[in-house]
Parts: structure tokens; sequence; C-alpha cells
């Protein structure tokens, strides 16, 4: 349960298991009608949450299909976020900078930043703004 409307964060946790996403703004008999469905096997995730996961989906569908007319070895789809993150580190602000800016934590940065370097397939900020400069990512 969470306050929070993040559908990277939703995806992500439901990716690792999770069997629903329920926001703390739910109404009681809604939560109950939930907790049964996922205690039955299924699954639920709150709609709004739900609708940004499909759009977000839908987003990198386009941009793979975009991306894979033009250059057929590009492998990785970047959120508009982790794009975001990386122009910021492609300009040289620190984790803690970046945060600022994105009225984010500075966890919440690292945790973005960690999702970024795998999808590149990179360790470190160095070599994630080395490989987006080499394919013009950034």
């Amino acid at each position: 349960m969470t306050t929070f409307k993040d559908s990277l964060q939703a995806a992500t946790d439901l990716e690792r298991g999770a069997e629903g996403y329920m926001l703390k703004s739910i109404h009681p008999r809604e939560m109950k009608e939930a907790l049964k469905l996922i205690y039955n096997g299924g699954t639920w995730i709150d709609q709004s949450v739900a609708t940004r996961v499909f759009e977000e989906m839908r987003r990198q569908r386009e941009q793979l299909e975009k991306i894979g007319s033009s250059q057929g070895n590009y492998l990785y789809v970047l959120t508009k976020r982790e794009m975001e993150i990386l122009e910021h580190l492609s300009s040289g602000l620190r984790y803690k900078s970046i945060a600022a800016k994105l009225f984010l934590s500075e966890g919440t940065i690292r945790n973005y930043c960690s999702i970024l370097y795998s999808k590149l397939g990179v360790n470190n900020r160095e070599e994630a703004i080395e490989m987006a400069r080499m394919k013009n990512i950034v």
C-alpha cells in the first residue's frame, strides 16, 4: 500500500512478485474486495496506476517501433523520467542535485539510475554517459 501513483514503481513491484498495488486513499469496501481477489489468487492494481502503466507501455512500444525503424540495433527503451535523469547526469549533475531539480528523493534517483544502468548494460554514471553519447541518446 502506498501514497504514490508511480507507474514505474507499480510495474517494478508487480514484476518482483507483488500481487497487488493499492493506494492509501482506497475506500475500505474496495480494499476488502481487492484483498479477497488477491487472497483467491488474483492480482489487483489501482485503476489510476493501471492506466498510467498501460500508457507507459504504449509509449515504450511506440518508441521501440520508432527506434526499430531507424536503428535496428538499439535494444533498450528508456522511460521519459530515465531520459530526463540521463540528460542531467550527462550535464554533470550529481544524484542530490538531480533529486532537488525533480522534487524526488536522492534514493529514488539512485533507484532510477540503477534501472537505467541495467537497461544500458553499464555499471556506473560515466559508462552511462559515454554510452548515451555514443548512441546519440543525449
